[in-house]
């Protein structure tokens, strides 16, 4: 696990999980650099206790990882904190399976390779839907 919070979150705290360490310096590179609190974690488990003790805005999952999928962790993310945007990162092959993760709960996906540009689009977006609520109402 990496945490990146010693700065103050401008725009929102996101949690990346992802078992590819290159890829999470690269979306973590990214986002710091737009405003964003990045935290990480490598496994779907850790992701999860993550969560629950950094209370991200929101969360990049990776579909595929090895122990838990990245479907068991959205499963669990749906049932605990259900008002959560999660997006799919997913490769290219996957995006069945990520399009099938809408309706399971995701927000939504972007596939690998993915253009910067785009994300930070699905990013600022699943922040917006979530800013009319705020965290603490959800979690009361």
């Amino acid at each position: 696990m990496v945490s990146h919070d010693d700065r103050p979150a401008t725009l929102g705290r996101i949690l990346v999980i992802d078992d590819d360490a290159a890829l999470v310096e690269v979306l973590t590179s990214s986002l710091v650099e737009s405003g964003f609190d990045v935290i990480s974690a490598h496994h779907g488990g850790d992701g999860l206790m993550l969560a629950d003790v950094q209370k991200p805005d929101l969360v990049l999952l990776d579909v595929r990882m090895p122990g838990m999928s990245g479907v068991e962790v959205l499963q669990q993310m749906r049932t605990r904190w259900p008002w959560l945007p999660v997006i799919v990162i997913t490769g290219l092959g996957d995006t069945g399976l990520a399009r099938a993760l809408l309706d399971r709960g995701a927000f939504d996906y972007v596939a690998k390779p993915f253009d910067h540009d785009h994300l930070q689009r699905c990013v600022a977006a699943a922040l917006t839907m979530l800013k009319p609520r705020s965290r603490s109402a959800a979690i009361a």
